[in-house]
């Protein structure tokens, strides 16, 4: 019994120093790739990054000419005639127009001037694609964090059923010890008794710790996309953080490193730059362009195929439109303020959650420690009443105590170690890490 105590206190001590280094699990890490990897959720927001760049790109080449062509066929059944009488002669001259008209065209166009509409427009596109590059961000450090959430989970339900079992093993020796005691009538029935209710309780213990140790492993497989009857490879123990590392950054950096924060300034940009674009519709626009075709009939009453062109500029200047300018305007004014609170609500929102995870994290970190004290206390205390109980000079009752304080201690121990984990990993997502 005091071997067994020993070498708990010495895996205690070991999970403490490796508690440190509780985030750099490469195990955690090797998890962390395989949810990555099968993640529809992060898939799909890469996917709407290319459709961003995609949009960046197709605004981009609006500012470039525009080569467009076309043909045409026309068959009509009493074309145009006109009779002409010369003055002074009976001779009548006719003119008929041709029934059959055909040919193919080509037309360049380049817009010089739209308002800024096109400026803006690719600015907007620019800005939705930067926003779908944070989001892939977001979803990304969101997916570590549940990553996160589910190993440690895992590790701590299966370190649970361990400490079952071992509670189980320590109450049948007790058991043994008692039924010993009673064969030699040092002590009443009763006790053997009170013994097996509590061995038959540490069956029922280890029964529900397995059963909770496997649907968190399901959980885990579930997140990277495993089936039910493989088993990921983690850890063992859950690392015990016993020692507050300092906040890498401060709040306002943090702020400024996640994507949240970033997707709200760049919403503000998109708003900004919809609005240019649909106040551009109410100021000129100019374009020039040419126009060349091949067709029939042609010039000069050809009958035959005759190419041909025409170079046009074109000026268009909104001058009445019923307060639309005005309107229009206000509501791009309005959405742009919209645009502004929502950024101010999401920077109160990232900042008391950073707030929020560093006093987690420290007080997790300080119920580390406090447990780690009370696990050793508790196993010396149940070393020293199974001894008493042996020599007979204490009840089983308190025997049974020690052994139940003992348990309590190493619960609370990897509880508090889960809680740890789980905070830094908060607090990490929360500076944006």
């Amino acid at each position: 019994m005091k071997q067994k105590h020993i070498l708990l206190l010495a895996c205690t001590m070991a999970a403490t120093s490796f508690g440190l280094h509780a985030q750099d699990s490469p195990l955690l890490n090797d998890y962390r790739t395989l949810v990555e990897t099968y993640s529809p959720d992060l898939r799909a927001a890469q996917h709407a990054a290319g459709a961003g760049q995609e949009a960046r790109q197709s605004a981009h080449a609006d500012f470039l000419p525009k080569l467009s062509g076309g043909a045409n066929f026309n068959y009509t059944g009493n074309p145009l005639r006109l009779d002409v009488n010369l003055p002074g002669t009976d001779a009548a001259y006719t003119f008929e127009g041709r029934d059959t008209k055909y040919g193919a065209s080509l037309n360049l166009s380049q817009p010089l001037y739209t308002g800024g509409a096109l400026r803006a427009g690719y600015d907007k596109a620019r800005a939705e694609e930067a926003m779908a590059r944070q989001e892939v961000q977001r979803v990304t450090n969101n997916l570590r964090h549940e990553a996160d959430v589910r190993y440690w989970t895992s590790v701590a339900r299966l370190e649970l059923a361990g400490v079952a079992g071992d509670y189980r093993r320590a109450v049948e020796q007790l058991v043994d010890v008692v039924r010993h005691r009673v064969e030699q009538e040092y002590t009443d029935r009763n006790d053997l008794l009170m013994a097996e209710v509590r061995l038959n309780d540490a069956n029922y213990q280890v029964q529900r710790a397995r059963n909770e140790a496997e649907v968190a492993r399901l959980s885990l497989n579930a997140l990277a996309g495993y089936p039910a009857d493989r088993h990921i490879v983690t850890d063992t123990l859950v690392a015990a953080l016993s020692t507050v590392q300092p906040m890498p950054l401060g709040v306002d950096a943090a702020l400024a490193r996640r994507p949240e924060m970033s997707q709200a300034e760049l919403n503000v940009s998109a708003r900004q730059s919809a609005a240019r674009v649909a106040n551009a519709r109410y100021l000129p626009q100019l374009s020039i362009g040419v126009d060349g075709s091949y067709s029939s009939p042609g010039y000069d009453f050809h009958s035959d195929l005759d190419p041909n062109y025409a170079i046009y500029a074109k000026l268009s200047v909104p001058i009445f439109e019923w307060g639309k300018r005005r309107h229009t305007r206000n509501m791009g004014r309005y959405q742009v303020d919209m645009a502004r609170e929502q950024r101010t609500l999401v920077a109160d929102g990232l900042r008391l959650e950073v707030e929020t995870a560093w006093c987690n994290y420290t007080q997790a970190v300080e119920q580390v420690r406090l447990t780690e004290s009370s696990l050793r206390k508790a196993a010396e205390s149940e070393t020293l009443a199974m001894d008493k109980y042996r020599e007979g000079s204490i009840s089983i009752v308190e025997a049974i105590n020690a052994q139940l304080y003992h348990q309590e201690a190493r619960q609370n121990h990897i509880q508090a170690k889960l809680n740890a984990c789980l905070a830094k990993s908060a607090l990490d997502r929360a500076c944006g890490e």
